[in-house]
């Protein structure tokens, strides 16, 4: 399931947001398949209430946005609607103003489209905003396959065939996949298609929760079903996450055969907000760090800073923790202790193994990304680098005439599966070697479609990125930006 973030060039990926004026709405979408192979892509919009301008309805009060959504493919609209969106009718303007929900289908076949998006309040005379995005449907016709996850805010069993049910079931959409500290359910659907032929009669069905910075099924967050197979299998599933620490995750969906091979495999990403939920300390006083590699640490600072390495591929549990190891009276048994169970987290039969080969990589990066203030590790690139691997292909360009230099870095394919994504670096002095992550197609990282404002803003300056609008930019794109960003080499 895809949540996009619209206009906002600095937050973090949590969910897709547009503003016009005063409007605050959020689109997320998910893709699924018929029986009879007819893809489609399903959207989910909510308008918060108390953002749009209220008029008189019929002796009430009642707000209205207008949507415009267009699907294009090779350069050509396959695709698109526009329509009137009106929210719950009020008694008066001074109460609680609900959020309104909408639920649309569009008949899209296999292959990758652009999609735009406008909104603007029909009441309001501030400028309609549009947003870009791209998406890829892929349902191959004779393997079995999920449809994108879709969380869930709520679900109960219901006859009614209207946008919001299917398979027997209600389902009230999450738009976000961001989960506070109020917010203890998680739950989510999806299906499953062409079991019948590639699996056989019954299948294992397992789902469970992971961390995003580490393979490793979390016990308290697993569940495994045994499924009659069918041409659409429904996924309705729910964990309690009242004791999810804070941080990234993946939701994982698997179908595996009667001799655990795995058949088909879905993912969804999430971030968690728990605040007073840390990193449990039961494995690491379990272990016996004198039996292992760590045992030839004798510096305190030497090992502080190897624990410092770590930060790119640590959790957030594992951050927060960390900070109490990092200080001149932290005991180097218990960072021994803390060093050996990372690794062993990572590679249970090798640790040293993975640490050696961690190692060198953060000697390169140091090597290659430090700046006078901030060694390379904790650098933009060098985090990128030390989390996901080296980049298929680096592009770069620090002397384009009216740019500011920048770097395009395309993977093929990354460690957690991701296909086909893309990470944009600038920085104003090249002299600094201190470049910024501004945009990446990739789950969890800042996604940004005014990219190309930031890397052109070098001889405007504007110090409002926000208020420059799309015919402007476009004007001032120039350089080679998208020629290495669509086809980079």
């Amino acid at each position: 399931m895809k949540r996009k973030i619209f206009l906002i060039l600095l937050a973090s990926v949590l969910f897709g947001t547009v503003y016009a004026g005063g409007l605050k709405a959020y689109l997320s979408y998910a893709a699924f398949n018929t029986p009879d192979n007819q893809p489609y892509l399903e959207t989910y919009l909510t308008v918060k209430g108390s953002s749009v301008n209220l008029i008189p309805v019929d002796d009430k009060f009642q707000g209205t946005v207008e949507v415009q959504i267009i699907f294009r493919k090779n350069d050509s609209i396959v695709n698109f609607a526009k329509y009137e969106l009106s929210g719950p009718k009020v008694n008066d303007t001074l109460g609680t103003i609900p959020n309104f929900l909408d639920v649309q289908r569009y008949s899209l076949d296999n292959g990758k489209y652009d999609i735009e998006f406008k909104i603007n309040d029909k009441n309001s005379d501030a400028e309609a905003l549009t947003s870009f995005d791209q998406y890829s449907i892929e349902f191959p016709e004779n393997e079995a396959s999920f449809s994108d996850i879709e969380f869930l805010n709520t679900y109960s069993k219901s006859e009614e065939t209207d946008n919001l049910s299917r398979n027997g079931y209600r389902l009230v959409p999450y738009i976000f996949n961001y989960y506070p500290e109020n917010t203890n359910t998680l739950s989510f659907y999806s299906e499953m298609y062409n079991s019948e032929d590639k699996v056989g009669e019954a299948f294992l069905l397992n789902y469970y929760i992971r961390p995003f910075e580490i393979n490793k099924k979390l016990s308290n967050y697993y569940s495994a079903k045994r499924k009659t197979s069918k041409s659409v299998n429904p996924v309705l599933g729910s964990f309690d996450i009242s004791t999810l620490p804070s941080g990234n995750y993946l939701l994982v969906i698997e179908a595996r055969d009667r001799n655990n091979k795995l058949i088909s495999k879905k993912e969804s990403f999430f971030q968690r907000f728990k605040p007073g939920l840390g990193l449990s300390l039961d494995n690491v006083y379990a272990l016996d760090a004198s039996s292992g590699f760590v045992n030839e640490f004798r510096d305190h600072d030497t090992l502080a800073m190897y624990i410092s390495w770590l930060k790119p591929i640590s959790t957030d549990a594992e951050k927060l923790y960390t900070q109490s190891l990092l200080n001149a009276d932290s005991d180097i048994e218990d960072m021994k202790k803390y060093f050996l169970n990372f690794w062993v987290e990572r590679d249970e039969s090798y640790p040293f193994e993975a640490w050696a080969v961690y190692k060198s990589k953060v000697q390169m990066v140091n090597n290659d990304y430090s700046t006078q203030n901030t060694p390379g590790f904790d650098t933009d690139r060098g985090r990128v680098y030390l989390q996901y691997g080296a980049p298929n292909v680096i592009s770069e360009q620090h002397n384009e005439p009216n740019a500011f230099p920048y770097e395009i870095w395309h993977y093929y394919s990354m460690p957690d599966g991701q296909k086909d994504k893309k990470f944009v670096f600038y920085t104003q002095e090249i002299a600094t070697n201190d470049f910024e992550l501004i945009h990446s197609t990739a789950i969890g990282e800042l996604s940004n479609y005014k990219w190309r404002i930031w890397i052109n803003n070098r001889d405007t300056r504007y110090t409002n990125l926000m208020n420059v609008d799309d015919t402007h930019y476009r004007e001032i794109w120039g350089g080679r930006q998208d020629d290495y960003y669509y086809q980079p080499r």
